[in-house]
């Protein structure tokens, strides 16, 4: 059979060096697995510039990922915390709010879906007891898109309580993700780099070494270490999701948050804007 090829000229595209480069780009592509980098966050809520909105740019940013994940907490595994965020969907929209303008990242409710599948046939008294946690999501999500390959994105001081086995089933999380690790340290400039600072790098560094000797040579460790914009404003205020909580001061929240999610939260009067504070 003959085709016309790019110069429209009638070729064999068995021969033909643009069908063959062609068809081996198509083959390549449908070899390799998409990559899905999976950011987790109360999202409590998410912070701008100097915090979410900076961590989640920069990993998508990163060549290495088709997709950008973000999965904000459903059901806090900490009891003394569940009931206290602000609701789901809530937390959903400002998430859709804040990233909505970068390329290939979507805001998912997995963790949502992994919990209503875990608590199944449970009256709510007995839901209150379940714990989802991520080796449960990722267990999910691997049964359900197997053709992805899937990296969780960590805080470093998350990254070495993982490590150092204080998550609920850290060892199956970690090879669930087959130890594939972005993990995200502050941006500091290195004379000014507090002891805090300093001794959080050395642990991330001894982490990695853990895992590398931990893991065998058919499955090496795929561990990279990020450094994003320091997280303070200008004005000095820490950029965190409970400074945004506690205070009405329009300056201070401009520093923090989006303007559209500083809106959402003034027009439906949540955190220190509420009536019942």
């Amino acid at each position: 059979a003959r085709t016309n090829c790019l110069d429209g000229v009638w070729c064999c595209p068995t021969i033909c060096i643009y069908h063959s480069i062609l068809l081996y780009m198509t083959d390549e592509s449908k070899r390799r697995k998409r990559r899905v980098c999976l950011f987790g966050l109360s999202a409590d809520p998410p912070t701008g510039s100097g915090g979410h909105l900076g961590i989640v740019s920069h990993l998508a940013s990163i060549e290495m990922f088709d997709q950008v994940r973000i999965l904000p907490v459903y059901s806090h595994m900490f009891a003394s915390k569940r009931g206290k965020q602000a609701p789901f969907q809530s937390r959903i929209q400002m998430c859709q709010l804040l990233f909505k303008d970068i390329p290939n990242v979507i805001v998912s409710e997995a963790e949502r879906i992994c919990f209503e599948q875990v608590s199944d046939g449970l009256d709510d008294k007995q839901k209150e007891s379940v714990r989802v946690g991520t080796a449960d999501l990722l267990t999910m999500l691997i049964n359900d898109e197997p053709n992805i390959e899937f990296t969780l994105a960590l805080g470093a001081d998350t990254f070495i309580d993982l490590v150092n086995g204080k998550w609920r089933r850290s060892e199956e999380v970690l090879k669930l993700v087959e130890y594939r690790i972005v993990v995200f340290r502050r941006l500091t400039e290195e004379d000014n780099a507090s002891s805090e600072e300093i001794q959080q790098h050395d642990e991330v560094k001894e982490c990695i070494t853990k895992l590398q000797q931990r893991v065998d040579s058919t499955t090496p460790a795929s561990i990279t270490v990020t450094q994003i914009s320091a997280t303070k404003s200008e004005m000095g205020v820490s950029v965190s999701s409970s400074a945004a909580r506690n205070t009405t001061d329009e300056a201070i929240l401009r520093e923090i948050l989006s303007a559209n999610v500083l809106d959402y939260i003034r027009e439906r009067k949540m955190y220190a804007f509420s009536d019942f504070r």
